[in-house]
Parts: structure tokens; sequence; C-alpha cells
């Protein structure tokens, strides 16, 4: 498949992967920094451009890689999913949920596949729970996910219309591993503020949740900015009628599970290689099956209605934070 990669923040990650997968052509590179655009196009062995229009015209991609501010996913998912392009949008989709529907349905008038980038679903801790969570492990009981990345100097990732804050721009990650390990969230309430990045004030920089979810699980999350980079990890623990179950590692790469059958209390473990050629296996799985949705028209993992209801629960989260009710994610 004919793949190209537009914004080369996340998106140099997502250039890299497709440059050695056998199941995509990388036909070109796209960011508004020329600079940057022909640093990566010579490493990654294609074309860089600084414009969209030029990309398409030369490159021709049947896919594309859309890791753009999120205030633009929109109207430049629009522009692909109007040209018959299959659309791979990084997270957060949108700042609002009605962004997130118009470009869901903009994709689906014009018949092309469009998959929601979070990566996490891919990670093999993950899916090992997903596959024990309501079955021999029971049903989930109480959680508790603590995710906080380190600091990001970057305008658009704190503007209330863009990327809103961490509590949007990554929590959206922790919101729907919990959607999709748990089930739906039915009300959030919070505690937080803007603590340690005044230049950004009023937007929420570290936020505690408390979430019930419709299945009766209750949980507590820990998130935004308290971090540092290099010292920022993450860690999840899950409680279930049978089982208990600890997942943690460096931020974004849960490399360590733990878990045990409360009947025969007898731990059990295993790593997951984040090391070498391994250190982007979760994008290399992601974008392997969004190609695979792509050329079969099969339903991906993550479909622009899942990925709405995740933003939905991010802005409910705030909302609850700046209102100190508890609120109910946007249905």
């Amino acid at each position: 498949m004919r793949f190209a990669v537009v914004g080369l923040g996340i998106g140099e990650v997502h250039a890299r992967v497709l440059a050695h997968m056998d199941q995509a052509e990388l036909v070109g590179v796209c960011d508004i920094d020329p600079m940057l655009a022909s640093r990566v196009a010579q490493d990654c062995g294609t074309q860089g451009f600084s414009g969209l229009e030029s990309l398409l015209e030369y490159s021709k991609p049947e896919a594309v890689s859309l890791c753009t501010p999120p205030k633009t996913h929109l109207p430049l998912g629009k522009a692909l999913a109007e040209r018959g392009i299959h659309v791979l949008c990084e997270k957060p989709m949108a700042p609002t949920v009605a962004d997130c529907l118009e470009l869901t349905q903009a994709c689906r008038d014009a018949k092309v596949t469009l998959m929601v980038a979070q990566k996490k679903r891919f990670a093999p801790a993950m899916q090992f729970l997903k596959e024990h969570v309501g079955r021999d492990f029971g049903a989930p009981v109480s959680l508790n996910y603590r995710f906080h990345p380190g600091q990001v100097p970057k305008g658009w990732f704190w503007a209330e219309d863009d990327g809103g804050g961490p509590i949007l721009e990554n929590a959206v990650h922790v919101f729907d591993t919990l959607r999709y390990l748990i089930g739906e969230v039915k009300s959030i309430q919070g505690l937080g503020g803007n603590y340690l990045n005044a230049k950004y004030a009023p937007q929420i920089d570290i936020g505690l949740g408390l979430l019930e979810f419709e299945n009766g699980c209750i949980g507590g999350v820990q998130l935004g900015t308290a971090s540092e980079w290099c010292i920022a990890d993450e860690e999840f623990f899950l409680a279930c009628k049978k089982a208990v179950a600890r997942s943690r590692g460096g931020f974004d790469r849960p490399s360590e599970l733990l878990y045990v059958y409360r009947e025969d209390q007898q731990p059990q473990s295993y790593a997951v290689d984040y090391e070498g050629d391994s250190a982007h296996r979760d994008f290399i799985d992601e974008i392997g099956h969004f190609i695979e949705c792509a050329k079969t028209g099969a339903t991906p993992l993550v479909t622009g209605e899942d990925a709405a209801k995740s933003i939905a629960c991010c802005l409910a989260m705030k909302q609850a934070v700046r209102t100190g009710k508890a609120v109910a994610p946007e249905s």
C-alpha cells in the first residue's frame, strides 16, 4: 500500500516504521518545516514535502498517517477522504466530540477506512489483560492508573481548541485503554489545576479523577505533566473478582506484567521487550492492523465513534476538575 505521513512530530516514528514494513511503500513525508521534512525523507528513503497538496499530487498515496496537531485533523482528514485516501489519525482525534463525529461521517461517506491511533490497545500487556478480564480473571472491581509524562513546551499542546493540555492530549490514552478493558465510564469526579505550568494557565496540568463505570467498577486516575521525561513512567493496577494484575514500565511502554489468581496465590509474570528493534512494536502492530483493514474493508479496532467516546471522557474529566462536580461523559 502506498503510504504517506503528514506531520513529523510523532509522525517521524510512523515514517520510520513504515519505511521498514513489507505491507507498505512509504511514498512521501510532509511537514510545514521543510528542513525537517527533508531530513526525515532522507533518513527514510522517500520524498519530503512542505505542503499537503504537493505531497498528494506527486506521491499519490493510498493511505496517510495524519500526525498534525488535533485541531487540524478534521479539515485535513476530510480533504484526504474526499480524495479517496484512507486515514490513520493520530490521537487525540479532535478537540471536540462534534469534530470527531464529523470526520467519522466524512470518511464513511467517502467509503475510506478511518482508524484512530490509540496504540496502547496493541501493547502486549493490554492485549493480555483484554483476553482475561471478564473471563478467567472475573469481573473488574477497582483500578488505579498513574500516567505522568514530562513537560511539553508547545503552544498547540496547551491550547484549549487544539491539544487541550495533558488531560486531553496525553490522558486520552488512559481513557481509551480503560474503556477498552473495563467498559464505558458512567461518571467522573476530579481535583486538579495548573501547578507547574503557569505560562499556560488556566489550562489544567495535573488532575486526579475518580471514575465510576457502567458495570459497577470504580477507579482512580493520576494524570497530567507531573513528572519529568528522564523518569517518566506509568503503572496500572487492576483488581478483579478472581485475580489481581499490575502492569508498569517506562512512559507509554508497559514492559512488566504481574498477576495472581486469588485462589492459588502464585504470582506469575512476563516481560515485554521494548528495546532495540522492538522499541516501536506497538506502532508496528497498530499500523499493520490499519493496513489490513484498509485493504479488506474490515472494521478497525479503534473507530471514529469509539475515539469520540474517549475524547468525551477527557473533556468530562476537565469539566469535573473545573466545577468540582461529578460529570457524565457526553454520549
